[in-house]
């Protein structure tokens, strides 16, 4: 074996090492909280040892921070390229809803995640958490904002309290299908996009 595939080699499983411990984070961080979950816990759900989540990341707030940063990554990838494509306010709100369905099917811990931070109300990381539904609800209001320009949108709605409305109804959505199989995440936004098509609609 060559030095350069040597190194090939090592560098492929130093990212399959990392991917699996940030596999295993999502879901306790989501289920169990930050604070009550330790690096032992980590290292076991990922096959690991302790040492070797050290290696890729030196604190709890590294693990943090890389969670963040992946899943900007995949709401770009299930929400924000897929509106980038639309060019109709009316289909923009559509695909809003179809985005977040596609990235709290495949991943829900997200969500879960997310809110159990903000519940923990940690000085550290609630307040990132809390920026990142600040920065998503100006995001979507803009939509909104866009839409009234156009006279798509009824020139009466408040728009970030319908971006808000909106996260909230997306977050509910998804803890009620977690907390009940017998749900459909798919039916569950569904209804919350035609109610609220009906109450924007110019």
């Amino acid at each position: 074996m060559s030095n350069r595939t040597a190194k090939n080699l090592k560098a492929q499983q130093s990212a399959e090492t990392r991917e699996a411990i940030l596999a295993s984070c999502l879901p306790l961080f989501a289920r169990h909280g930050l604070a009550s979950t330790s690096i032992d816990d980590i290292a076991r759900a990922a096959g690991i040892t302790k040492g070797a989540v050290y290696w890729h990341f030196a604190s709890k707030d590294e693990l943090f921070q890389a969670i963040l940063e992946r899943i900007r990554g995949r709401w770009q990838e299930a929400v924000l390229e897929p509106l980038s494509r639309k060019a109709l306010p009316m289909t923009r709100l559509e695909t809003l809803f179809d985005g977040y369905l596609e990235l709290f099917s495949q991943t829900p811990d997200i969500c879960l995640f997310m809110q159990r931070v903000l519940l923990e109300n940690d000085a550290a990381y609630s307040p990132q958490i809390g920026r990142v539904f600040t920065q998503t609800a100006r995001f979507i209001a803009k939509m909104f904002d866009d839409g009234k320009a156009k006279g798509s949108f009824r020139a009466d709605v408040d728009s970030i309290a319908m971006a808000h409305i909106i996260l909230g109804a997306i977050s509910g959505a998804t803890q009620q299908c977690l907390a009940n199989r017998s749900l459909a995440l798919k039916a569950l936004l569904g209804e919350v996009k035609e109610m609220t098509a009906a109450r924007v609609r110019g």
